[in-house]
């Protein structure tokens, strides 16, 4: 599953790169710079793992690079299953 999540979150931040004129090498800090861009991969996120996500009220995303960013996503996928 882990590869799976990785191959999402990598589709999915390419796609919000893209939508936002940037490079899929850029840091996901700048692809994900706001709650509305955190909410799409989430939205999207659950839509392409199959699953649902509870949140408290803060974004879990660790998004200083793109490793902990990662982490960050398949802790919060383990969390949902």
């Amino acid at each position: 599953m882990t590869q799976n999540i990785q191959s999402v979150v990598d589709e999915l931040l390419a796609d919000l790169a893209y939508s936002k004129g940037l490079t899929t090498t850029d840091l996901p800090s700048a692809i994900i710079s706001s709650s509305l861009d955190q909410m799409r991969f989430l939205v999207s996120l659950e839509d392409r793992l199959d699953v649902m996500i509870e949140l408290g009220d803060e974004m879990p995303f660790d998004l200083n690079t793109r490793e902990s960013f990662l982490r960050s996503v398949e802790k919060l996928v383990a969390s949902a299953t």
